[in-house]
């Protein structure tokens, strides 16, 4: 099993950011790697959401339903992907008006070696970039709020 666990103190309002990170649709507009994002639907409290990553000669999609609460929590299940399992969370903890703590947790395992061996270096450095490239857009935000 890989884990990825990371977490971050940052100067930006608690709905800005999670806004911003349960708001998938948005993410081929400013990650990276990230070539299109889709809501597939959205109860209010549920969200399957798909994902394409094209990334240093790989390309593919995943998809998952984002369980969550406002600015609380968004908890990630797998749908479909090149995974035998992909669960965690993103959590939000508000330090004061204008700081909040934010956590990835994730815990992945690839469907088979050969995806593993020529995914997981790529998949591992996304993963490890990502809190970082949602804090700098939040930034744009707040700074364009102004």
């Amino acid at each position: 099993m890989n884990y990825i666990n990371k977490s971050e103190n940052i100067n930006v309002e608690l709905v800005i950011i999670f806004d911003l990170i349960n708001n998938v649709e948005n993410y081929d507009k400013f990650l990276p790697w990230c070539t299109d994002s889709n809501i597939l639907s959205d109860d209010g409290n549920v969200m399957i959401a798909e994902i394409a990553i094209d990334k240093n000669l790989v390309n593919w999609k995943f998809k998952t339903e984002n369980s969550y609460k406002q600015n609380q929590i968004i908890e990630l299940k797998l749908v479909e992907g090149p995974f035998n399992k992909l669960d965690g969370y993103w959590k939000f903890s508000k330090i004061d008006k204008y700081n909040t703590s934010v956590k990835l947790y994730l815990e992945y395992e690839f469907d088979n070696k050969i995806v593993e061996l020529s995914i997981k270096p790529i998949f591992s450095s996304i993963m490890s970039s990502i809190l970082d490239s949602f804090i700098s857009e939040a930034f744009k935000i707040k700074s364009d709020a102004r």
